[in-house]
């Protein structure tokens, strides 16, 4: 009986909560209009692809895949931004710059485009994602593609959320607002470590620190921390990263949990895939509860055909070509 009540106490704050953000996305929408609100539909899909000339479909899908992605780009965050970023010819080439310069680069180069227009289409109804994507137009690439791999995450696993638009106020320009299964709506901050940075406990540190004044003080905070694939490699990553949590967290009552996360993409054998990977350090005891679980993802076992994603996250350009499912690790 009383974790019946329990699950429509938590139904009820729920719901009040979605209906508060949509009020608030309402709103905002109808105020804020130098931001551009573009929207891509199924109808808007076809016709980018009924648009792609016949010498683009090749047998394998992956020329017509990637001309679909750079369309779909296009309409999001404009022709311009595609042709500085993406197709630059300048000698210092930017994160989503396609690599001539060897094979594998070139064809992970190509993965990462088609990977985020899957985001962007996916993400388009999340209340925040005008405002997201606007700071991706005006290159913060890295940092905003880290808040979208959250957002994706989180979609995946089927969380509620919402991204936070700035406000140049102190203590509000976090990241995202997040319903946790636990009930408890929570307020979240990504940071992004630079793929050519090493790994150092003085950086994850500095990140845990920027994270923390940027959450507010009376609601729970989690912290994610993207870092690159290479980090993986240094034998010591993965204990030292939890101990610097654990660390953090002891002194930090007011943050829930710090979630790790990377996205390592892997050619071989003319396959292509990407594991999602994660490690959640949550906090014992916080101002909002002793042994609470602020978890929120969970491992998913897919069939190939699936393509490596849920049925709800859907696959408009990657099932187009033959491509190895990503697995979910804890």
């Amino acid at each position: 009986m009383r974790k019946a009540i329990r699950r429509w106490i938590n139904l009820y704050h729920r719901t009040r909560t979605l209906l508060s953000w949509t009020r608030d996305h309402i709103f905002n929408m109808r105020c804020n209009k130098m931001v551009s609100r573009i929207r891509l539909g199924p109808d808007g899909l076809r016709k980018l692809s009924a648009s792609i000339p016949d010498q683009f479909k090749t047998p394998d899908g992956q020329t017509e895949a990637l001309a679909l992605a750079t369309g779909v780009l296009r309409v999001f965050l404009g022709s311009e931004w595609v042709e500085r970023h993406v197709i630059s010819d300048n000698s210092k080439k930017g994160f989503l710059s396609v690599k001539e310069d060897d094979p594998i680069r070139r064809e992970i180069s190509f993965f990462r485009l088609m990977d985020l227009a899957e985001m962007l289409w996916n993400l388009q109804r999340i209340p925040g994602f005008d405002e997201c994507i606007w700071r991706m137009r005006n290159g913060d690439i890295e940092g905003t593609l880290a808040e979208l791999n959250v957002g994706r995450m989180l979609y995946l696993n089927k969380i509620p959320f919402r991204f936070v638009i700035p406000q140049g106020v102190k203590k509000k320009d976090y990241d995202f607002d997040i319903i946790c299964p636990n009930g408890q709506v929570v307020c979240a901050d990504a940071k992004c470590k630079i793929d050519e940075t090493s790994f150092s406990e003085g950086g994850i540190r500095e990140a845990f620190r920027v994270a923390r004044g940027q959450l507010p003080n009376d609601k729970p905070g989690i912290i994610f921390v993207k870092v690159p694939e290479h980090y993986l490699s240094d034998p010591s990553f993965q204990d030292k990263s939890i101990e610097l949590a654990q660390r953090f967290l002891g002194g930090a009552s007011r943050i829930a949990s710090v979630k790790y996360y990377v996205e390592p993409i892997r050619f071989s054998a003319n396959v292509m895939r990407i594991d999602l990977a994660y490690k959640e350090v949550s906090n014992p005891r916080t101002d909002f509860g002793i042994d609470v679980d602020w978890n929120l993802f969970r491992k998913h076992y897919l069939p190939p055909q699936a393509y490596g994603m849920p049925p709800h996250y859907q696959r408009i350009i990657l099932s187009r070509f033959r491509i190895g499912p990503p697995n979910g690790q804890g």
